[in-house]
């Protein structure tokens, strides 16, 4: 049997109308509140530095360079609190029997640590393959062939991210705690999945961008009619708010899709880890 996008929908669905509150409260404390603090405390984050008509890369790149030097350690620090939400998310949701929320912030918390080591290990390994890719590419030094790799390169990106997708769910449902064998579970669990799980992804990114989109151009049009204090102030809040509600969805979709693999992945029996996914019924 093959991954199912009609179904993951479904489950999706059903995981965000069954939790509404939780997942609304949580996304508020561990997404909305951190953005909106960034945004508000450090407004240098939501402006991206200008370069100079006509400058060339180096100096695109020396500005970049100089703009995140000040500000890296607010996203790290953010993205840090963003994922452990996440995990306590997924715990709510997918954990069976349900954890209270105390509970599930307790998972997060524990499973942070082996969560970023394997999306640092995941990162290395594909920038790795992105770069021998471009290197073999670069050194028959014709155009075509260079640009053919670089397009084999991000291909090589997405299918490996596609393949490692299920690293949260299973760090914080499942409950591992081994950043190696995170990553190995996912590319089990993901085999022969991958580009059906691609289409879904995109399927979701797309539309979720898109409606995303459309609400920040007509909240913005109104907001400029009562001034530019209170278009800039309430448009931050509308931003973060934005921001929580595509990672809510997001963490449905990783929650959904991780429920649907391991029942084909036990119903094909195969293992994809020492410890059982935990289904909903």
């Amino acid at each position: 049997m093959k991954f199912d996008l009609d179904t993951a929908w479904r489950d999706t669905r059903r995981y965000l109308t069954e939790n509404t509150g939780l997942l609304a409260t949580m996304s508020g404390i561990f997404v909305f509140l951190p953005y909106a603090a960034m945004l508000i405390l450090m407004p240098l984050v939501a402006e991206m530095p200008e370069v100079p008509e006509g400058a060339s890369f180096d100096i695109a790149m020396e500005a970049l360079s100089a703009f995140y030097s000040q500000v890296w350690w607010m996203f790290l620090l953010v993205s840090i609190i963003v994922t452990i939400g996440q995990l306590a998310m997924l715990a709510l949701i997918g954990r069976r029997p349900h954890p209270t929320v105390g509970d599930a912030i307790r998972i997060g918390g524990k499973a942070i640590l082996p969560a970023w080591i394997a999306f640092i290990l995941q990162s290395l390994g594909v920038n790795f393959v992105m770069l021998l890719v471009l290197f073999v590419a670069s050194a028959t030094g014709s155009p075509p062939v260079l640009f053919f790799g670089g397009v084999v390169a991000f291909a090589l990106a997405i299918y490996l991210t596609t393949r490692f997708s299920l690293v949260l769910p299973i760090a914080s449902i499942e409950g591992g705690v081994n950043p190696i064998q995170l990553l190995t579970n996912s590319w089990k669990r993901t085999k022969g999945h991958a580009l059906r799980l691609l289409g879904f992804y995109v399927l979701m990114a797309v539309a979720a961008i898109v409606v995303a989109l459309v609400f920040t151009m007509i909240t913005g049009a109104i907001l400029a009619l009562f001034g530019a204090v209170i278009a800039e102030t309430v448009g931050i809040i509308i931003s973060a708010a934005v921001i929580a509600a595509l990672i809510v969805l997001f963490t449905a979709v990783l929650a959904a899709v991780h429920l649907q693999l391991g029942r084909l992945s036990r119903s094909g029996g195969v293992r994809g880890s020492t410890t059982a996914p935990q289904d909903d019924f």
